[in-house]
């Protein structure tokens, strides 16, 4: 269960077995089905989860009804998860991250995180670093998505993000990008023409 977390740890920092064992105690392995939530909007997020395995998209819901995709997370690629906001100031999320595979996760307590990272500076240095790149990312991708136009922003995802066209379905990389799923299959067979 631990195998993946350790991995990316050890490729950042010194891993104590001090620090090895309080990770272990205090993470918990949770699945979640496909199509079910890992966090629905109004909820507290009060864990920072590690993907082990499976895929998730983070969603916004607007009061008129139309659903606004956000992110994705794919087990090997963006693999800490949480809803910033909820996760740092104990409100409800704006955010909800939904299943669209199986997937197993290991839980953290916000408690737990951030008393590893007092107590063990290189965790500290970890932590802060993946929560920075989540948040880096969530930031790179809304400047792509607004300075690039629809086909550019794709070719951009299927340059640097190819996992997103492999494991995301359709419709929800059409709405990621802003365009209709008509719109992504024409652009798909133009691109793949082209090449």
């Amino acid at each position: 269960m631990f195998d993946q977390l350790e991995k990316l740890i050890r490729n950042e920092i010194t891993l104590s077995p001090e620090l090895w064992k309080r990770l272990q105690s205090v993470g918990t392995e949770i699945s979640i089905k496909k199509n079910h939530y890992l966090l629905k909007q109004g909820e507290v997020c009060h864990h920072g989860y590690f993907l082990n395995k499976g895929s998730l998209i983070q969603l916004f819901q607007h009061e008129n009804g139309k659903e606004i995709v956000l992110g994705f997370y794919i087990d090997h690629v963006y693999s800490f998860i949480s809803s910033p906001r909820s996760y740092f100031t104990g409100t409800g999320s704006t955010f909800e991250i939904k299943a669209l595979e199986d997937c197993t996760l290991i839980a953290f307590h916000k408690d737990n995180l951030e008393g590893m990272s007092q107590e063990f500076p290189e965790f500290s240095i970890f932590y802060h670093h993946i929560t920075a790149n989540a948040l880096h990312n969530m930031y790179l991708f809304s400047a792509m998505r607004l300075s690039l136009s629809a086909e550019d922003f794709f070719i951009y995802l299927m340059n640097n993000n190819p996992a997103f066209l492999q494991r995301i379905p359709d419709k929800y990389i059409a709405r990621f990008i802003g365009v209709s799923d008509e719109w992504l299959s024409k652009v798909k067979k133009k691109i793949i023409r082209n090449q």
